[in-house]
């Protein structure tokens, strides 16, 4: 009986088993079947289909965060002398403003690929696509603001912006894509006017500066004349209590001068009227004691003029030319 030799059923069975092949956790396979791709995405895990090399299997990382760059870095990082700078690389991430000025912009696309199939076999070059696709909307974003709003007042809002519509439109366009951020790294000015450009930043900042000084200024004088109002008022509100107290006083000691009376008019002889004209007498005294001295001062008196010396003058109507003044008894 003669023997078959095994090592053609040992090959046949290690052809058979290239067949298996393994799928890791974050990634996500897509079989090509004779160069074809297969419609079903095929998850993490072990599998089995055609041995090689009737089939290929891609693998995705679907976890993975990709960064693509639109432009390039700043030139002056690049190369400081230009002399081994490449001839149009100035003019590489140029973007015209809407009030027809140049700008230079780097944007950094954060994006995770959400389905292996349309970015594998959709586009012959998706990256390649996708740069094109966010140049054309930064240019239009660009186009649509003015230079001082790109560089540098509006790029937080800008930024969303670009955020925004860029993740709609990469949705929009079948690739796979599921955009995360747009983030604009540096914005510059072109080599011919960044001079001018630095000269208004600085006015710009000293302008900022000085707003903020006379800001700071005016919340001190608020607060200084804020403090002087409130010690007006305190100085009111005592002087007020004051002038009520004495007030009070006053009139206590009146009462009690009226409850005096009184009482006089009641346990003496002498009559009511008189006891209370001879203390609106004495208190008279007393007033004119207070008052005399303030009335202190210097008259000039022509001697064809006729003078009164009443210290309040009764309201009589005006007397006519040539009458002789009241003489006083």
């Amino acid at each position: 009986m003669t023997h078959l030799p095994k090592w053609p059923l040992v090959l046949l069975g290690l052809w058979l088993c290239s067949g298996f092949y393994l799928i890791a956790a974050n990634q996500q396979g897509v079989v090509r079947r004779f160069g074809r791709a297969q419609p079903a995405v095929v998850p993490s895990g072990l599998h089995y289909d055609l041995p090689w090399p009737c089939v290929r299997v891609d693998r995705v990382n679907v976890q993975e965060l990709r960064t693509l760059t639109v432009g390039v870095a700043a030139v002056d990082s690049l190369d400081p002398s230009g002399f081994l700078r490449p001839a149009g690389l100035d003019r590489v991430g140029e973007f015209l403003t809407g009030d027809k000025n140049l700008l230079n912009l780097q944007v950094n696309l954060q994006y995770r690929v959400a389905d292996p199939l349309p970015w594998l076999t959709g586009h012959e070059a998706p990256e390649v696509r996708l740069r094109l696709l966010a140049e054309s909307r930064i240019a239009e974003v660009v186009g649509l603001c003015g230079v001082d709003y790109v560089h540098p007042l509006g790029l937080d809002e800008l930024r969303q912006w670009l955020s925004r519509d860029l993740a709609r439109e990469v949705a929009a366009a079948g690739l796979g894509v599921e955009l995360e951020e747009a983030t604009i790294a540096a914005v510059w000015p072109p080599i011919e006017v960044k001079a001018a450009f630095l000269d208004v930043s600085n006015a710009r900042a000293e302008r900022d500066k000085l707003i903020e000084q006379q800001r700071s200024l005016a919340e001190q004088q608020v607060t200084a004349t804020r403090a002087k109002a409130r010690q007006l008022l305190d100085q009111a509100q005592g002087e007020r209590q004051r002038q009520i107290e004495l007030a009070a006083g006053s009139a206590d000691r009146f009462r009690a001068l009226l409850a005096a009376l009184d009482q006089q008019a009641t346990s003496g002889n002498t009559s009511r009227d008189t006891i209370r004209a001879r203390a609106m007498q004495r208190l008279f005294l007393e007033s004119l004691t207070t008052l005399w001295p303030r009335l202190g001062r210097t008259l000039v008196v022509e001697t064809d003029q006729p003078l009164d010396l009443r210290l309040f003058p009764a309201a009589t109507p005006p007397r006519s030319e040539g009458a002789e003044p009241a003489t006083r008894q």
